[in-house]
């Protein structure tokens, strides 16, 4: 029956002429592949800041973000990200809204309830956006010093002597703790990220991803990947009322958490004080750090370094 066998062989080349066409494999003419990468929104950066509203009045197009800012001037690093995500909102934009008049683009950002202007970009000509920044540019996807995790070091030999802190329950908000460069404050903002109150929990993610890392799922536990070496991360939040120092139960799970995880390295992050058995962890298990409350500083210097 040989017409069976051409109906058959019909079908299976339609089976595979959509199953190529889902994966990807079939691309407009002319287009590389690397090409849709360039139009990724971000602006090279390897996130994108939270818009909020947008509009165009007598060609000013207006781009709001949700990103808390400081007292006083705006940043000038925080008003040239937030100037380049807002012509990335007006590329995405222009395919489907008239955006051939627009001359100007305005970024603005939050204060308190305020909506306050950043920055201020005229373009070369009506409608014409400047090209989109390449992936890994010069913000902050692009470092080349020391692996972030070999910079913050490893354990010390010796586990340190007594400390004589006597913490309180009650510990402030980390970031209030921490000193950060222009660049990575403006970096975290531009998150939506105000360091002096946010949580762990939303305050590493944000790092990670201003060092250049690729972060995959939320917290208190996900991925993040630099360089091709994927890591499991974890964050332990402190809560009012809770113990201030990280329980040897917490620690204990995260170790076997990420065994199981088939990430090549580990990073606990907590606002906690550390206990003595971290040290004993890290001597015998290489591949993990505890980035604990008195670590964090020096961990936020390693991301400046690297």
């Amino acid at each position: 029956m040989p017409w069976i066998i051409l109906v058959a062989a019909v079908v299976v080349i339609g089976v595979v002429f959509i199953l190529l066409r889902g994966a990807g494999g079939s691309r407009p003419a002319g287009r590389g592949a690397a090409e849709p990468e360039a139009e990724s929104g971000d602006g090279g950066l390897g996130f994108r800041p939270p818009a909020s509203d947008f509009h165009v009045t007598q060609g000013e197009a207006h781009v709001y973000f949700d990103v808390p800012l400081p007292e006083g001037d705006p940043d000038p690093v925080l008003a040239d990200i937030l100037l380049g995500a807002a012509v990335e909102v007006l590329r995405e934009k222009r395919s489907h809204l008239p955006l051939e008049g627009v001359s100007t683009v305005h970024a603005h950002a939050k204060r308190g309830a305020d909506q306050v202007e950043v920055g201020k970009l005229t373009l070369d000509g009506p409608g014409e956006l400047p090209p989109p920044a390449p992936l890994g540019g010069p913000m902050f996807t692009s470092h080349k010093g020391p692996d972030l995790f070999e910079e913050f070091g490893s354990a010390p030999p010796e586990a340190p002597g007594l400390d004589v802190r006597t913490p309180s329950d009650e510990l402030a908000p980390l970031g209030a703790d921490l000193r950060f460069t222009a660049a990575a404050e403006a970096g975290l903002r531009a998150q939506g990220i105000d360091p002096a109150v946010a949580p762990s929990s939303d305050l590493v993610p944000a790092l990670l991803r201003v060092s250049g890392y690729t972060v995959s799922g939320e917290a208190p536990r996900f991925a993040a990947t630099r360089g091709g070496v994927r890591h499991h991360i974890e964050i332990v939040d402190h809560s009012a009322h809770d113990h201030p120092e990280l329980s040897e139960k917490a620690v204990n799970e995260f170790m076997v958490r990420f065994a199981s995880s088939g990430a090549e390295r580990g990073l606990l992050f907590t606002a906690k004080f550390g206990p003595f058995l971290i040290y004993d962890k890290e001597r015998r298990e290489s591949r993990v750090r505890f980035v604990t409350r008195e670590r964090f500083q020096a961990f936020v210097n390693a991301l400046s370094i690297g």
